[in-house]
């Protein structure tokens, strides 16, 4: 199984492809979140390639950096362990990634700034967490090929 494969099994709970990923974040573990609503599949369908370019070539190491400055790094850590995974909010990860950033991605999705960090803030852990299932984040320059690779299938 290649590594896109894992990544997108991993956040399917052992099914792979992009349809089902898609379909897998927007019905969500988190229940009850507005991804799970009717467009939900459309606008992670847009989100993904814009955040896993984003988290290329250091952008997640930078994110991850920002939640901590912001004294989110529990929360961010949780992500990359074995555990559950913590929630920020939307504010917290704008705060992490940037509001020049957010802003970019949202006019790309067109949705506001709020919405964009919200659903953000929902997906981001899922990919981290997938990521690193021993609960060690991959070398960068395996990151950034399969962040490129997922960029690619889901554009």
């Amino acid at each position: 199984m290649s590594q896109l494969d894992d990544l997108l099994g991993g956040l399917l709970g052992g099914k792979s492809g992009l349809e089902d990923m898609l379909g897998g974040l927007a019905g969500g573990r988190s229940g009850g979140s507005g991804m799970g609503a009717g467009g939900g599949a459309g606008l992670l369908g847009a989100l993904l390639p814009l955040l896993a370019g984003f988290l290329q070539n250091g952008g997640l190491d930078k994110v991850l950096s920002g939640l901590r400055a912001e004294g989110k790094g529990a929360q961010a850590e949780s992500w990359i362990s074995t555990g559950e995974n913590d929630a920020v909010s939307g504010a917290d990860l704008e705060s992490a990634m940037g509001k020049e950033e957010i802003s970019r991605i949202a006019a790309k999705l067109g949705l506001s700034e709020e919405e964009t960090a919200d659903a953000l803030a929902e997906v981001l852990p899922r990919v981290v967490d997938t990521v690193s299932p021993q609960g060690e984040l991959p070398a960068e320059n395996e990151l950034d090929d399969l962040f490129a690779q997922v960029a690619r299938a889901a554009s």
